[in-house]
């Protein structure tokens, strides 16, 4: 599964991810934590891209499992 975080503005990071048990956990558990984008394929969802606010980036990072890219 991939999965990736970057920083979008000083406030806020985006997250993106293909983990369908990642993406329950976020929608069940983190109302703060708004979809951006859903990508779908042939009519399935497979990765939904998040905007996270500043004060959950430690527990986005541990969720995901990757670092916040450095552009």
């Amino acid at each position: 599964m991939n999965n990736a975080i970057w920083r979008l503005d000083p406030d806020c990071l985006a997250a993106y991810t293909e983990d369908p048990a990642i993406m329950a956990r976020i929608r069940r558990y983190y109302h703060d934590i708004e979809p951006m984008a859903r990508y779908y394929r042939a009519g399935k969802r497979i990765a939904v891209q998040y905007r996270v606010p500043n004060r959950r980036k430690r527990s986005i990072r541990r969720m995901l499992g990757v670092d916040v890219a450095r552009e």
